[in-house]
């Protein structure tokens, strides 16, 4: 008997019915349904944070990738002014351990300005970098170029010879910086002295392209020129007050910079370029570690809270096969005084639990994806029901609700990046503590004595 039982599936299958029973009392179906339900709650609450979180990251490192440069190399002597700026391009090019990590390495002219239009003054950041070839530009094949979504071509032809801007394309909304218009800026101009202090430098400047990188807070802020027109606007001649690089990927910067202060300090270079002992260099990672770091933070504590609810179901499992076994004991007496071994009651109970942890898992799972994917839809209808009842009562009145805010998260849409080997880590995971959570209590029911059970139940 004992043979027959542990050989064939079929009446393991039957034993597992037979346990279970076609009637289960109204307690253990409420506690088996609501581990399932809290189980799956928390597999789809875990997969849309994660996705959420995820496609964040990804954005944040995309806008920042498209639209600045990734290394800056300045000067702290002279004003600032890199004079031999040509020179050190050339050695940067020509090291062997950069030129595979790197895609280009330009000379430029950042700083803070003002724009004004009608009396009211607005802060930006100026960027002035080469554009040798207007069709490149407009294509997106200029590297230290944002892309340009709306222009004048006929104006963006003559940008190096002319005073022509391209603004970011959140500008346009926030102040109303249409193409065509004529703003005038404001920057520091020539060298400080004490006498005389910070010269200014003012001109006026026409409109003629919008760019979008789909970082709202770049997109609101800088204003770009040509290089050879800066270079007279802020009276550098032919110097420039920075060297910027694009890297081929974000894993190389730090190797990147430790090559180039390699390349800094050597004698050739120190004796060919003035600024040699003064060049700084910092990365783009850098620059926005603390937002980086602030953002994988709450990635991490938000997953560990998600991820107890599905810990909570996993108790509540323990808690369901509990009741079962004690609903079943006379049933689990007879199969055992039958011959059935302790090991397959083990496993029916165990094999129960995780029947449970896989249906909820994949519920979860299915519902986690499409809620991700339906996300920003469902974001923007509950906006729109939230300002269509504000309206109606309160009229003129009301201010619009932002659920998602662009002007804090810098995105013009909700970014969800949907990770498939973390949804399977995930409903895997949820599968294996649903099965750990059964065997407590199918240990219990596989130590059962035959005789005490069927005498006593």
């Amino acid at each position: 008997m004992n043979f027959f039982f542990h050989r064939s599936p079929l009446i393991l299958l039957l034993t597992s019915r037979y346990i279970r029973g076609s009637r289960v009392t109204g307690l253990l179906s409420i506690k088996s349904r609501i581990s399932f339900i809290v189980m799956a709650v928390g597999v789809a609450l875990l997969i849309v944070v994660l996705s959420i979180f995820n496609g964040f990251q990804r954005q944040l490192k995309e806008s920042l990738w498209q639209g600045g440069e990734h290394i800056t190399i300045e000067s702290s002597s002279n004003g600032g002014e890199i004079r031999d700026y040509q020179k050190i391009i050339k050695y940067i090019q020509k090291d062997p351990e950069l030129k595979d990590r790197i895609i280009s390495v330009e000379g430029g002219i950042q700083s803070h300005g003002l724009i004004q239009r009608y009396n009211v003054f607005y802060p930006v950041l100026i960027k002035a970098v080469a554009v040798p070839n207007v069709d490149a530009l407009i294509e997106n094949k200029l590297h230290n170029f944002p892309r340009v979504v709306h222009y004048d071509r006929e104006e963006l032809g003559h940008l190096n010879r002319e005073n022509y801007i391209i603004l970011g394309k959140e500008m346009e909304d926030l102040y109303n910086f249409s193409l065509g218009k004529q703003l005038t800026l404001a920057v520091p101009g020539g060298r400080f002295s004490l006498g005389k202090g910070v010269e200014v430098s003012v001109q006026n400047f026409r409109v003629s392209g919008f760019f979008k990188t789909g970082n709202y807070k770049f997109d609101s802020s800088f204003v770009y020129m040509a290089l050879p027109v800066a270079q007279k606007f802020f009276k550098m001649k032919d110097s420039v007050n920075q060297i910027t690089i694009k890297a081929k990927s974000l894993d190389d910067l730090a190797i990147s910079k430790r090559k180039l202060y390699k390349l800094f300090n050597s004698l050739e270079f120190e004796q060919e370029v003035d600024v040699a002992s003064s060049l700084s260099v910092r990365t783009i990672a850098e620059e926005q570690e603390n937002l980086l770091a602030a953002l994988q933070l709450e990635k991490t504590i938000i997953s560990i809270i998600v991820f107890l609810f599905i810990i909570l179901a996993a108790l509540g499992m323990v808690a369901s096969v509990y009741s079962l076994v004690r609903a079943k004991r006379k049933s689990i007496g007879v199969l055992k005084a039958l011959g059935l071994p302790a090991s397959d009651i083990l496993l029916i109970f165990t094999l129960n639990a995780m029947l449970v942890g896989i249906l909820a898992s994949l519920t979860g799972g299915v519902t986690g994806i499409f809620l991700a994917n339906s996300l920003d839809s469902i974001i923007g209808y509950i906006e729109e029901i939230i300002n269509m009842v504000g309206l109606s009562f309160t009229g003129s009145d009301w201010t619009p609700v932002e659920l998602v805010p662009k002007r804090i998260y810098y995105f013009d849409k909700l970014p969800v990046d949907i990770n498939i080997p973390f949804i399977f880590m995930v409903t895997t995971a949820a599968t294996i503590l649903s099965g750990i959570a059964g065997y407590f209590p199918a240990r219990w029911a596989a130590s059962l004595n035959p005789v005490d059970t069927i005498r006593n139940d």
